[in-house]
């Protein structure tokens, strides 16, 4: 047998008589009633046609658990917007677990890690410290004797981390 679900605007209206191969959830409604119906209606080995990917849910995990329903009910799906879904369904609901997974774990900061080097700082580039002429550049630079660009220069370093040492240093 041959069926089809779908998300549709309120507004859409289908036959009658295709009411027992069509199954429309109204956008917006979260309980998926039409989509509980034909899981109790479908049976293994019969055809399930989806226009898109995004007709079985609002998120990636109401996608995953409904395509894991599917698949546990042993059902042909045809995701008209994504041929790889029907070629190889296994292998696609195992990269949709798997990028669910990802999402939820990344999601949540106790599972981020931070890359550290031997020193244990942590990625990018090190901090560079003030130099010990920094204090008589400073002076010069506020008393106009200096631009930020001469005061970086005479430092070895960019005017704009001259002045983020300067900020640094009126803020403390």
């Amino acid at each position: 047998m041959e069926y089809s679900y779908m998300l549709v605007a309120e507004s859409d209206k289908y036959p009658r008589d295709l009411k027992h191969s069509v199954f429309t959830d109204t956008r917006g409604d979260t309980d998926f009633p039409e989509f509980d119906r034909l899981l109790s209606v479908i049976q293994p080995n019969d055809s399930l046609h989806i226009p898109s990917l995004a007709d079985l849910g609002y998120n990636l995990t109401q996608v995953c658990e409904k395509w894991q329903k599917l698949q546990d009910k042993e059902v042909h799906i045809w995701i008209l917007d994504c041929p790889a879904a029907h070629s190889q369904p296994e292998l696609f609901g195992e990269v949709l677990q798997y990028v669910c997974y990802s999402q939820k774990r990344f999601r949540n900061p106790k599972h981020r890690t931070v890359i550290r080097d031997k020193n244990g700082s942590g990625p990018g580039r090190r901090r560079i410290e003030l130099p010990e002429r920094f204090a008589e550049v400073y002076e010069d630079y506020c008393s106009g004797k200096l631009n930020s660009r001469e005061a970086g220069e005479s430092l070895n370093v960019s005017h704009t981390t001259f002045l983020r040492w300067s900020r640094q240093l009126d803020e403390a």
